[in-house]
């Protein structure tokens, strides 16, 4: 069980949330304090809350629960509002900046709003909850923080398109415990025009949620960014999976695991004929995941492996000097067909609608709206084919292996950025250093900075 208010007021935390709050604070009172003006106190309430599990979120959202909701609604009202309106949502009115700034401390995943997810980042933490509660762990892997904005491209997108989907924040949240955890810092990259005006964003990169059983034990794999239908399916599939096999082990376990993940190869063959057939293409089989020979491989070769993020990233990827593989000719026709399949939450377009940069030409920005909305779901179409039918296929075919079945998370994560994303932990640049390329700066322009 989730600890007391009285448990936490206890003890366990640092010296100064004791003094700022005492050691007599109810869930009522941590709730209360935790959007007040003083920042100090707000912080210390919101840290006692978090330590309090899913419970303390519960708490807070019983204690905020009109205000909460009325945030949610008018983000998700945001996707009616006329383009000429920067802030729909009213999302930069103090108090409620206050209030959803709480939610994201308390949950520790910002936007969380629109999907209430309570994140653990300690992973023997999750599995102690796993255990108590019998609940599989979705474990997510990503560069950078989940609680800020420039995260990786895939966990934004995780973020606006997959958690807000309702489908998908109910499996999440009820079926699951829920972990993050950072593989590296999230690449930057800023192009100064000269006169005051920046352009930031992450470049390069990708993420993961890995589905683990109550024990911590790995049993599958999500590899990038799926429409959310499709993510929601399979993500319960393996959740079942998960629950099903938690009291197995050795032969049985490992038997198991493989018959789930042979299934899944069979399933993925069935859709691909459907697929190119429809398509009007000769069904062929998939080929394995691709592969650099460089001893280091270029951020362009790992690009295609995320469309979408790929489409944000490119243009700025290639101003570096890194040219940018193509992506499968062959998945451009099934795309568009499995595209007008995709449906968006009205959350999620809210969202991307307060979010979304604009000219100042309303009428200019509403067909540039609808162009990226529809591109958006294009791109979303092709990550779904690519990631499951090359990089997942992959993954179940590890289990389906004997001797390749992963045995431990830290080891499936090593393969997975490895030998499929093609961002290895022995390159610290990322793929962004090519000593083949030269651009008549000392040292490629690359420097080391020291972080303290």
């Amino acid at each position: 069980m989730p600890p007391t208010s009285a448990a936490l007021a206890a003890g366990g935390l640092p010296p100064v949330l004791e003094d700022t709050l005492g050691r007599d604070r109810s869930f009522v009172e941590l709730a209360r304090l935790a959007v007040a003006g003083d920042d100090t106190a707000a912080r210390a309430a919101q840290e006692r809350l978090r330590a309090a599990g899913p419970e303390g979120l519960r708490a807070f959202e019983r204690a905020h629960g009109p205000a909460l909701d009325a945030a949610r609604e008018a983000i998700t009202t945001a996707a009616d509002a006329p383009l000429d309106q920067r802030d729909p949502a009213g999302l930069g009115e103090p108090a409620r900046a206050r209030l959803l700034a709480a939610l994201d401390a308390v949950c520790a995943q910002r936007d969380c709003v629109l999907s209430r997810l309570y994140w653990h980042t300690d992973l023997d933490e999750a599995v102690r909850t796993a255990r108590l509660e019998g609940k599989p762990i979705v474990s997510l892997r990503l560069l950078g923080d989940l609680r800020e904005e420039l995260s990786c491209a895939n966990s934004r997108f995780f973020r606006a398109i997959l958690y807000p989907d309702p489908a998908v924040h109910a499996l999440l949240r009820e079926r699951f415990v829920l972990h993050w955890s950072s593989e590296r810092p999230a690449p930057k990259i800023t192009v100064d025009l000269g006169d005051g005006k920046t352009i930031t964003t992450t470049i390069t990169g990708n993420s993961a949620h890995f589905i683990l059983d109550s024990q911590g034990r790995p049993v599958d794999v999500v590899p990038g960014l799926l429409a959310p239908a499709e993510f929601a399916a399979v993500l319960a599939r393996a959740g079942i999976v998960a629950q099903q096999t938690a009291a197995l082990t050795g032969a049985a376990h490992r038997d198991a695991l493989s018959a789930h993940h042979t299934a899944s190869v069979r399933a993925l063959d069935e859709t691909w004929t459907r697929l190119t057939a429809a398509a009007g293409q000769r069904v062929r089989p998939w080929p394995r995941a691709r592969r650099s020979d460089a001893p280091t491989p270029r951020a362009g070769e790992a690009a295609p492996l995320a469309i979408g993020k790929m489409a944000a990233e490119a243009p700025l990827l290639g101003a570096t000097g890194e040219p940018v593989d193509p992506v499968a000719t062959r998945l451009e026709r099934i795309a568009d067909l499995t595209a007008p399949a995709i449906v968006f939450s009205r959350a999620s377009l809210g969202l991307v609608r307060t979010q979304q940069w604009r000219s100042g030409d309303a009428a200019r920005d509403a067909v540039a709206m609808t162009t990226a909305i529809d591109s958006l779901r294009r791109t979303l179409a092709l990550d779904t084919l690519a990631n499951e039918q090359e990089i997942h296929r992959e993954i179940h075919g590890w289990w389906t292996g004997g001797s390749t079945a992963p045995r431990d998370l830290q080891s499936l994560v090593r393969r997975v950025y490895d030998e499929l994303f093609l961002t290895p932990a022995r390159d610290p640049w990322l793929g962004l250093a090519d000593p083949a390329t030269y651009g008549g700066l000392v040292g490629g322009g690359r420097r080391t900075l020291a972080h303290l």
